[in-house]
């Protein structure tokens, strides 16, 4: 019996890479017995979650999200408006891709699609933020976080990665610490910090050292927070996160909890999967296993709780 599976794709993402897919995409999941329906997104605010929405809601058996992590989040939250949900595919075609980086199927979309194909699954956690918006890759805060919904899609399109770094040279000027209250485990940090990230997978960025021991279906998050440092140690710290040592720092807090509550006085941007969120207050708490995601088990064990 043939499935019926949506492929909600980001016309714009990863300089219209999925427009040369699509013959592919559909030949291997037709071959596959899906029955297969194609819907670009629209410039409409939030068109992405409509669309995912509405197709849970006529009985759609499988939502797959063609473009980056921007995509896939407005999907999520789509999916998760609703009880019945589809399982989640993911086609990485954006700009950087973390969560497909997470599930190991970052740099090849057909290697993706050969994973739903063979219609193998994974339950993952889900995070909430504040009662009304889901996450699943991580929430973030802080001024050097905003380098990531702050850089346009025209920018992405045209020169990929490197845009994030156009978008950084302007930001790092005006890196100032925030202050903070951030509770969690029934313990608060109160301080100045540069940044957090309330994580579900290891990767974040591009970076797949950031997080090293990020489950995907722990039913935990992954805190971190980078306390005010001096540029110096700043610098330093960078250049850890590429060997994954930066979790021991003095200046680092790693924990790992089903909560977190962010409170501060000054304005606090928050972002989910990279996508501008709102403004602290924030409280985010983990759904466990909310989705079901096509993912080979094999190849990312590590990354599941044992």
């Amino acid at each position: 019996m043939q499935k019926k599976a949506m492929i909600v794709y980001n016309p714009a993402a990863g300089k219209n890479k999925f427009r040369k897919l699509l013959p592919d995409a559909e030949k291997i999941l037709t071959e596959a017995e899906f029955e297969v329906t194609l819907v670009p997104s629209t410039k409409a605010p939030k068109s992405t979650t409509k669309i995912a929405q509405q197709a849970a809601e006529a009985g759609y058996d499988v939502v797959i999200a063609a473009g980056g992590d921007g995509t896939v989040n407005e999907v999520v939250n789509g999916l998760m408006q609703v009880e019945k949900r589809p399982k989640l595919g993911i086609l990485p075609v954006g700009t950087t891709n973390d969560y497909a980086r997470a599930l190991n199927v970052a740099k090849d979309p057909l290697e993706a699609l050969q994973i739903i194909a063979k219609q193998e699954t994974i339950q993952v956690d889900i995070g909430k933020a504040n009662e009304t918006e889901f996450f699943i890759n991580n929430a973030a805060g802080g001024r050097i976080t905003e380098i990531t919904y702050a850089v346009k899609e025209s920018m992405k399109s045209k020169w990929g990665r490197l845009a994030y770094l156009f978008s950084g040279l302007t930001v790092l000027p005006k890196l100032s610490p925030v202050s903070v209250e951030i509770a969690y485990n029934e313990e608060v940090f109160k301080g100045e910090i540069l940044l957090f990230f309330v994580n579900k997978s290891n990767s974040v960025g591009g970076m797949e050292t950031l997080c090293p021991p990020a489950e995907l279906n722990s039913g935990m998050f992954e805190l971190l927070i980078l306390k005010k440092v001096s540029p110096k140690k700043l610098f330093q710290l960078f250049a850890s996160i590429k060997k994954g040592t930066h979790l021991s720092s003095p200046d680092v807090i790693h924990v790992r909890t089903d909560k977190v509550v962010i409170k501060s006085e000054a304005d606090l941007n928050v972002s989910y999967d990279g996508v501008y969120g709102g403004k602290a207050p924030y409280t985010l708490e983990v759904i466990p296993e909310a989705l079901e995601v096509f993912a080979d088990e094999k190849r990312i064990s590590d990354r599941l709780r044992g």
